[in-house]
């Protein structure tokens, strides 16, 4: 595993796993890209024991990916803007590197968080030649996933708080997904 500061994967340990939501701390929405639907399973329930804060809305192809980054995801009955996206390499109509290409290219600053079963030198360089944040690889060790999870946290904390107050202004044609009038506003 490595990212871009090149911290050593921590040792797992219960403590470090078992965070639990605190009232000031809003959700961090992460958008997971990921091919496989147990793999993205398994993400989400390691988050969801980590984090209290953490949200995860996976999709498996890289148009979708884009769609939600620019158009936000469903939270209950609003929608929310994408604060991290995990992504796998290897990707359906597509790679996590041109994913993260085409996020940088039309502007986009989310972070953008490799999970990947290419621990290949080349693609952990072309994954940051392209925008990516940090570079994971896919491991079976619970101090994987808490390494992961943290350094997404730091990368959305990093970034600042956005403002959260929803769009008042709604598009009244359909927006990327085919919605018409929804409401974005981010949980950061």
């Amino acid at each position: 595993m490595t990212d871009s500061t090149q911290r050593p994967d921590p040792a797992p340990d219960d403590t470090a796993a078992d965070r639990s939501e605190t009232p000031d701390e809003e959700p961090i929405t992460v958008l997971l890209v990921e091919p496989n639907p147990g793999c993205a399973e398994l993400f989400a329930a390691f988050a969801a024991r980590a984090d209290g804060r953490f949200r995860v809305n996976a999709v498996e192809r890289l148009p979708d990916a884009l769609d939600a980054v620019a158009a936000g995801v469903e939270r209950g009955d609003e929608w929310v803007a994408v604060d991290c996206v995990v992504a796998e390499h290897r990707l359906q109509q597509g790679s996590g590197v041109e994913l993260a290409a085409r996020l940088r290219e039309r502007g986009d600053d989310v972070p953008v968080v490799f999970h990947t079963t290419c621990p290949s030198d080349d693609a952990e360089a072309a994954a940051f030649e392209a925008g990516a944040d940090a570079y994971f690889e896919k491991g079976a060790g619970r101090g994987r996933y808490v390494a992961l999870l943290d350094r997404v946290r730091s990368l959305v904390e990093e970034r600042g708080v956005r403002d959260r107050r929803p769009r008042s202004e709604v598009a009244a044609r359909p927006d990327a997904l085919g919605r018409t009038g929804a409401a974005l506003r981010s949980e950061e």
